[in-house]
């Protein structure tokens, strides 16, 4: 790490000539070895314009070309958003220390400083708590700017540092507030994916949080709960995938282990200049942590109503669940044919054919190995391997449920006809039992609590993505009338009651069945539920 200064480029020039400019306009005296000032050359250009500190960090990011701004993550904190994070951070402490491990331009110290400043704080006393640190030699130079600007008088030396919050050492007190923006690097991005050696060392330090496709942004939020004091807060702007990703789940066990979720704010979409869906993760640190879903917070968000289940019994309990992997699906994918063409096949059903009630298999085309396909079937006796022993344990009595759903897509296959594709969840039980699991599956309570679960891991923050795992742990209804009227309802297609009665089955709220029904909307019209 270093400190501010090390670097004088092109970037740093137009920066600090705006500094100076904004100096001169506000009668402020910028220090003689104030690394922007020195840039610029002590004196200010001609044409002084006034203006915010605040428009510094705006224009380093002006500053980066697009490309670079990719690569890097780098988007400035539009005022709005900065303010509303850090009176969430500040809410419980009164002259706290603040730091923030991704400074960039100095957008959240600055709303951190007018926040505690318009408590009564004196500005000299409140810049003696701040703290941020940057990997951009130029965006240290330019909070150091802001923050002196606003303040008149220049933060402490060792406050704002040059370095890398996730690996380097930081010689600082723990923080009672942590705040921060940190770049967003999607590892499915080949412009934003980690180097291998950079990745091998953020193992070493951060172990099982970090994943093959774990955002940067989220250890970044693990970084920063090391930071923080106990009993400090912790409040980072995150990709809402965080909340509910597979390859993020390291990154939620660390912070588990670190403090409590108590709340997730989502700024309002639009707000902010980034191709993602954002939120920020507000953490108290050495809290017990109950364990629950971070996803509900992300379901809440979308309208999803809370339920609690009873699990007296789980589908688990009365079923086989399972799915296939890659190493299936390429062992079938070389094995397809149009039935057309091989009338002996078997038909394989892919998940995007599950509607509700109902599989479309034949009816509209399917898409396998990257072309469609109007009546797909496999080549049974050719198959080899694990692909052979998918085919023959699933060839029999079962339901297979969609994976990327609105809702819980379930359809029925009692005489074992179909061959499931990757990645379809496959339900194996008694012929007896399919029914009264289908109904349960496709409950409006049981879409609910699976959302509460795993809203946002699947391709939009909206959808629900099932998996295996999910399934075996669904309960099953206690109200046992109810479910056999739901049953009845669901095998004749009347929806509206199969809604009410599971709802009333599970002994959920009557706004489930309402809230489900118009989620469900767009896939009734496509069910053809028949026994």
């Amino acid at each position: 790490m270093g400190t501010v200064g090390s670097v004088a480029d092109e970037r740093a020039v137009v920066v600090a000539r705006r500094a100076a400019e904004q100096a001169l306009a506000s009668g402020v005296e910028l220090p003689d070895d104030l690394a922007l000032w020195r840039l610029a050359g002590g004196r200010p250009t001609a044409d002084p314009v006034a203006g915010e500190p605040e428009e510094l960090g705006r224009l380093l990011e002006a500053s980066f070309a697009s490309d670079r701004r990719q690569r890097q993550g780098a988007h400035y904190t539009p005022t709005p958003v900065a303010t509303e994070l850090v009176e969430r951070a500040l809410r419980r402490h009164e002259r706290p220390q603040v730091g923030d491990p991704a400074c960039g331009g100095g957008a959240l110290l600055l709303a951190a400083a007018r926040h505690l400043a318009a408590r009564g704080q004196p500005r000299p006393e409140v810049i003696g708590r701040l703290f941020g640190i940057d990997v951009d030699p130029v965006a240290v130079a330019t909070t150091e700017a802001a923050l002196t600007l606003w303040a008149r008088v220049r933060p402490p030396a060792g406050h704002l540092v040059v370095g890398d919050a996730l690996l380097d050492a930081i010689a600082w007190p723990l923080l009672d507030v942590v705040v921060g923006n940190p770049p967003f690097l999607s590892q499915l991005d080949a412009v934003t994916t980690r180097p291998a050696a950079l990745s091998m060392r953020l193992r070493e330090r951060y172990g099982d949080a970090v994943r093959a496709y774990t955002d940067t942004a989220g250890l970044f939020l693990v970084a920063a709960s090391d930071l923080a004091a106990r009993g400090g807060t912790v409040a980072l702007l995150q990709p809402q995938a965080v909340l509910a990703a597979r390859d993020a789940a390291g990154v939620r066990d660390a912070v588990r282990a670190r403090g409590r979720l108590t709340d997730v704010w989502f700024p309002p979409e639009a707000s902010f200049d980034a191709s993602v869906d954002v939120c920020v993760p507000v953490v108290e640190i050495g809290s017990a942590d109950p364990g629950r879903s971070w996803s509900a917070h992300l379901a809440r968000r979308h309208g999803v109503p809370d339920v609690e289940l009873v699990a007296l019994r789980t589908v688990a309990d009365d079923a086989t669940v399972t799915a296939a992997f890659r190493s299936e699906y390429y062992g079938m994918v070389a094995h397809v044919h149009e039935q057309a063409d091989w009338p002996a096949g078997v038909p394989l059903v892919t998940t995007g054919l599950i509607d509700l009630g109902h599989c479309a298999w034949g009816e509209r085309p399917a898409r396998i190995g990257r072309r469609a396909w109007d009546r797909p079937v496999l080549d049974v006796p050719s198959l080899e391997g694990r692909a052979a022993t998918w085919a023959a344990r699933t060839l029999a009595p079962k339901l297979v449920v969609a994976t990327q759903t609105r809702v819980v897509e379930v359809a029925l296959d009692e005489s074992g006809a179909w061959v499931p594709a990757v990645p379809l969840v496959v339900v194996l039980a008694p012929p007896e039992r399919l029914w009264a699991l289908a109904a349960a599956l496709a409950s409006p309570p049981v879409t609910a609590w699976l959302l509460q679960r795993a809203a946002g891991a699947g391709l939009s923050p909206r959808a629900l993505k099932v998996s295996a795992a999910l399934v075996r742990a669904v309960p099953l209804p206690v109200d046992q009338q109810a479910w056999q009227a739901g049953v009845a309802a669901f095998a004749t297609g009347d929806l509206p009651t199969f809604a009410e009665a599971m709802t009333e089955a599970y002994d959920a709220p009557a706004e489930v069945a309402e809230w489900w029904a118009e989620r469900a909307g767009t896939v009734w019209s496509r069910a053809g539920v028949s026994r």
